[in-house]
């Protein structure tokens, strides 16, 4: 017998599975993963031990996704958890499954998630509906997961920044002024950045593209990589064209003894911490920070007696360059060493909520391969909104599974009011451009500061004022706002 406390939780099957056929069911697609996740156990009898299937969020129908998994995986009395939306959302279940093994309120259970866009976008094309299965009548999970909120105000809505590229292009702008960087200068850096990413998804067997990418065509804008948000060209956004999902085992070690499931599928979570920034970006204090990263972050770090050069392998998550950036920054991340072990949202696919699943499965077989490294993995979900992160390792930590909440550090942090009334005279405070689908500059999105530091959104479709936001550094400039379509002073 092992000499660790029986309660330690541990990961010991993982599988991601990419269809590219254009005829995938989202259910359909975790069950198999499940099903891989549960052969790579090494252990036939794990399937009937499942006590829960937690599902991440995803933009399906289903109302309880993990009551159909459970049911085709002949595990009929397992509990039912689904997530709330983001991109944090998996390690955020990872540390609470863990936490919840090592209570001894669970014992055996499946983690998985998938989403299907290709297959539904195909089918929108071809004029064809999407077809789901059919749940019962009133299905709800025993339990949801996370926060469920709007994410953006009414302001926020109305100028278009739900739609996250636009805010994460407008973080970018932030970040380029700060460093004091010219435009052509920043987008070179930034797409040579992406292009190493490219290189590790050239190299990952489970990567949606496999193939490097050079810095060049990655920041020159053609007919296959159009602008989409200034400076954002396509090979610089997720890539939410997949059919992909991917699935966990986790149990406690005195399951794994018992089920026969070999040491060497073993791989221990260490720590896991999440917190949320101020929720909605009118309040931020900066678009190119994020608190909540660095304090949940470090936290992890610390409750794994870790510093961030003692972590091996990391992935920072990679929804747009910017987040890597920030994440760099906030976390005392080298930026010359390699910030992913997937090769990103780009390259090695973003299904949306689901990416984390990539590489937490790609973490586990690398891991497995060498005992005796680290992992450092984060999550971020909505507009630099929602943080997660988590260490693993093949070898315990020597204290069983570790979290903390540290909400409240965040929340103590400054934040800018809400503005109360309209204002004429303002500073541009960062800015994004946004495209068509021929290319053409179709919307300028601008967030300004007042006199009191009170964020005001903008906007503008004059061309003059576009060719101006595109071709030169315009932050700092003064504006004059009336209602919300600005003008240059």
């Amino acid at each position: 017998m092992s000499s660790l406390d029986p309660r330690t939780p541990i990961i010991v099957g993982a599988a991601q599975l990419n269809d590219r056929d254009h005829g995938s069911e989202p259910v359909d697609l975790m069950t198999r993963c499940a099903q891989a996740a549960l052969a790579d156990t090494a252990s036939a009898r794990v399937r009937d031990r499942v006590d829960a299937v937690r599902v991440v969020w995803g933009v399906w129908p289903y109302a309880d996704p993990g009551r159909l998994v459970a049911d085709r995986l002949g595990a009929t009395n397992a509990r039912t958890t689904v997530t709330t939306m983001g991109g944090n959302q998996v390690y955020d279940l990872v540390a609470d499954t863990a936490s919840r093994i090592q209570s001894g309120e669970l014992d055996v259970t499946i983690l998985c998630g998938a989403e299907t866009l290709r297959t539904r976008r195909s089918d929108h094309a071809r004029g064809v509906r999407t077809e789901y299965l059919t749940e019962r009548e009133g299905a709800s999970p025993d339990e949801v997961l996370g926060m469920d909120q709007p994410l953006n105000t009414d302001a926020e809505r109305a100028i278009g920044i739900e739609t996250v590229s636009r805010f994460y292009a407008m973080a970018e702008t932030a970040l380029r002024h700060r460093l004091g960087e010219g435009l052509d200068e920043h987008r070179a850096r930034v797409a040579g950045l992406w292009a190493r990413a490219s290189e590790v998804a050239a190299a990952n067997p489970t990567a949606w593209t496999r193939r490097s990418v050079s810095a060049d065509e990655i920041a020159t804008e053609s007919a296959t990589n159009r602008p989409v948000a200034s400076p954002y060209p396509k090979l610089m956004t997720s890539n939410l064209n997949v059919d992909q999902g991917g699935a966990v085992v986790m149990c406690s070690v005195e399951a794994a003894e018992a089920l026969g499931i070999p040491r060497d599928r073993w791989v221990f979570p260490w720590s896991g911490v999440g917190a949320a920034d101020h929720w909605y970006p009118t309040n931020r204090w900066a678009f190119d920070q994020s608190p909540a990263m660095r304090i949940s972050g470090l936290r992890t770090l610390e409750l794994a007696g870790l510093g961030i050069d003692d972590c091996d392998l990391i992935d920072l998550y990679s929804c747009f360059p910017v987040a890597v950036q920030v994440a760099q920054r906030e976390l005392g991340v080298d930026p010359t060493r390699p910030f992913t072990i997937t090769g990103g949202l780009t390259f090695a696919a973003g299904p949306l909520n689901c990416y984390c699943l990539l590489p937490l499965t790609r973490a586990v077989s690398l891991l497995r391969d060498a005992p005796d490294q680290r992992a450092l993995l984060t999550g971020n979900g909505g507009s630099f909104t929602k943080h997660s992160s988590i260490v693993l390792a093949a070898a315990p930590s020597g204290r069983g599974f570790v979290t903390d909440d540290v909400q409240k550090a965040v929340d103590a942090l400054p934040s800018r009011p809400t503005p109360n009334r309209p204002v004429g005279d303002v500073t541009l405070e960062t800015y994004t451009v946004t495209s068509d689908r021929d290319m053409q500059p179709e919307r300028a999105i601008m967030a300004a500061l007042d006199a009191d530091g009170r964020r005001h959104w903008a906007r503008s479709t004059e061309p003059a004022m576009m060719a101006e936001l595109l071709a030169n550094d315009c932050c700092e400039r003064a504006m004059h706002l009336d209602g919300d379509v600005a003008t240059l002073v």
